[in-house]
Formats: C-alpha cells, structure tokens, sequence
C-alpha cells in the first residue's frame, strides 16, 4: 500500500485577518508552517491530507452529503448526516469554507447546505438521527460559522445549540446528571444511561458554538465536567463508557473509545491533562497507540483498540492536548500507521467495525475511514491549543 507521488500542491487558503486571536489561527499562513513544525507535522503529513480530501470531494454527491443518504439504521438513524458532519470538519480544517475561494469552497459550501436542508423545522436536531450525528453536524457547523461569519448559519446553529441543552441530563444522580446519552428530533430513545462518548461530541460541539460566538450557559459546562470527572474507573485507569450495570457486567465493560474522548473534552473545560492526577488514563491511550494498519479481531478492537480508528482520532487529540512525551510518543506511532497505508487515490483501506457496520463504508466510499484519517493528520494546526478552552 503506496501512496501516489506528490502532485503540485493546489494555493493554500488565505487567513481571514479577524482570525488572528482565535483558536482557528494556525489553520492558515506562516502560523500553520511554524505549528506544523513545532508539533511534528511535515510534508508527508501534508501530503496525506491533500490526497484525503481530494478523495473526499470526489464522493461527495452533488447535492452535499457523503455515503448512503438513504440507508437507516434502527440505533443512529441516517449515519449520512453525521459522516457529511466529519467530512466537512476535514475540509474546514484544511481551511477550506464555502467563502474560501480556494480548490474545495464549493465542497464545504454544499456540505453546509446540506445539513441546514435536513435540520428538523421543529427541534433544530440535524436529520432524523441520533446524538452522535446532531453533535457532529452541531460542531462542523458552528467551526463553520466562526471561520466564515456566515449569517445564514448563525439561526440554525442557536436552534441545534437549544436542542443539545434540552437534552442535557438534570438527574441528580451523579452517574447521569450532567451527560447525555442517546437522543433524536423527538427526544431520548434505548435508556437513560447517559454516555462519555455521547457527552463528548456534545461539548465539543457547544464548545465550538461556543467560540464562534453563540452563548452556551457556564452551567452547561460545569455540569458537563461533572459527568466526565464521575465517569473515572480509578480499579481500571480509565473512563466508564456509561454506568449501565449490564454494560460493566459484560464481557466489554469499558469501551476504549471512552478514555480519550472523555480526557479531550475534559481540557476543553479546564483541566490539564498532563498534570499526575491523569496519568493512568493517559497511559491507558498510550499502550494502545497505533501498532499496524490492518483489521483485528473483535475482542483485539475493543480491548486494544487495535485497528479502532474512532480511538486512535480521539487519542490524536487527547494526547496532543497533553502534550510532552505522551504527544511525542502517539505522533511517531500515528505517522507511522497511517502514512504507509493510504492508497493511491487519497482513501484509506476500511480496517474498523464502526466504519464497516454503522457508518457503511465500503470499497466505494471509504469516506468516514478517510475523513477520521484526515481529521488525525491536521491536528498540527487545526487549534491554536493556548486558546481552545471554554473554562
């Protein structure tokens, strides 16, 4: 698996000047060179996330989703919406918006029409979908709205941002208030265990809400954190999926996904990640950094992330947010991983379950595979990380 030689690279977008003092700076210019520098990007990296989203652009359906628009699944509904979600963050990310002028402008631009086509006049919720797909449209959209002051999202982001706080738990039981679990246009759906993955899109979605200028009450925050700080397993050095009793029971009591969204979200709300207090759960990432690029066995994903892409994107972020020797040593192994096994029309082999099973890649469309891939390979410069704080 060999990646194409590299072509000419295509102008890269233009900073807006009122970026300059916002989290969003490093996306463009002389600061996106020095931080891919500092942080441990280089042109290899680079090159992998051009053939990225020029494989994603060409997938794109012309009326701006990715993958099955028809396709339902009983559990998260139509995964079209959140995958055109994670699509359209690799395009922003790169700094192409719908304003950009730049190769891919008229990519995003679809993309975001797309996602304010299918918002539910009723409940702001983006689709007929579940949270997970809500927060990810909620927070590509947002990140849209602060690179590019579109006025015509502003509206559709404060309505999706009511209905992230509607669902919001306010039990008073510590194993659920503050989180959120699963929830769609009508409300919540399957129980009321709330979930560290769920909570995690949904604060990096009011987060990004959040920085582009729409008001996320403080409380929010706090109670979010609360949830995240609960959901620690000091016997196992890690987080808790949820606290569903049949879920620690089980064979897969903690999902390893968990562990590295919960640790990211948790420096979006203030706490330093590096400091000793999380340690464990750090060092719980890192023994199962990226090893090889291939499918594992169902107990080797869960229980080693081995071949889990969802983990190796959150763990991208978690342990860059931390930084130091953790940030070092999950760079070497990411790059390592990832660079060789990109193919020669910018996607990258369908390895995960997820990716297979829920988001439905296929031979065809590698694009949600792709989009984590890219996604991983900008984290360099996708935040000015001293800015990227809610708290």
């Amino acid at each position: 698996m060999v990646a194409a030689a590299a072509p000419e690279r295509a102008p890269e977008p233009k900073e807006p000047e009122r970026l300059d003092h916002t989290p969003y700076r490093n996306r463009f210019g002389l600061a996106k060179e020095q931080a891919l520098k500092e942080h441990g990007g280089d042109a290899k990296t680079e090159h992998a996330v051009d053939l990225g989203l020029a494989y994603l652009a060409g997938r794109q359906n012309a009326e701006g989703f990715w993958g099955d628009v028809e396709h339902y699944d009983d559990k998260y509904g139509y995964v079209s919406v959140g995958k055109s979600g994670l699509c359209l963050l690799a395009f922003l990310g790169k700094g192409h918006t719908p304003t950009s002028n730049t190769e891919h402008s008229a990519v995003a631009a679809r993309a975001v029409q797309f996602l304010i086509d299918v918002q539910d006049a009723d409940s702001g919720h983006f689709g007929w979908t579940s949270a997970y797909s809500h927060g990810i449209a909620t927070y590509a959209l947002a990140e849209c709205y602060a690179l590019t002051r579109m006025e015509s999202l502003k509206r559709p982001i404060e309505r999706a941002v009511a209905h992230i706080l509607a669902n919001q738990s306010k039990s008073r039981d510590p194993k659920r208030g503050g989180g959120w679990g699963y929830y769609n246009p009508q409300g919540t759906h399957f129980d009321n265990w709330a979930r560290v993955s769920i909570t995690s899109w949904q604060v990096m979605a009011l987060e990004s809400a959040r920085l582009s200028g729409i008001a996320v009450p403080d409380a929010t925050f706090d109670a979010a954190k609360t949830f995240l700080t609960n959901a620690y397993d000091a016997r196992r050095g890690c987080y808790r999926y949820s606290h569903d009793p049949s879920r620690l029971n089980s064979e897969y009591a903690v999902l390893p996904g968990s562990t590295p969204a919960a640790l990211f979200a948790l420096s979006l709300l203030g706490e330093d990640i590096a400091s000793d207090a999380f340690a464990n759960a750090r060092a719980f990432v890192n023994e199962r950094a990226p090893r090889a690029y291939r499918r594992a066995s169902e107990s080797a994903f869960v229980h080693d992330a081995a071949g889990n892409l969802y983990f190796w994107y959150y763990g991208t972020l978690a342990t860059f947010r931390a930084g130091g020797s953790d940030w070092e040593r999950w760079n070497a192994a990411m790059k390592a991983t990832l660079l060789p096994a990109q193919q020669k029309n910018g996607s990258w082999p369908i390895i995960d379950t997820y990716a297979a099973d829920i988001a439905q890649d296929t031979d065809r469309d590698r694009c949600y595979t792709t989009a984590m891939n890219v996604l991983a390979l900008e984290v360099y410069y996708r935040y000015f990380t001293p800015l990227l704080n809610v708290k």
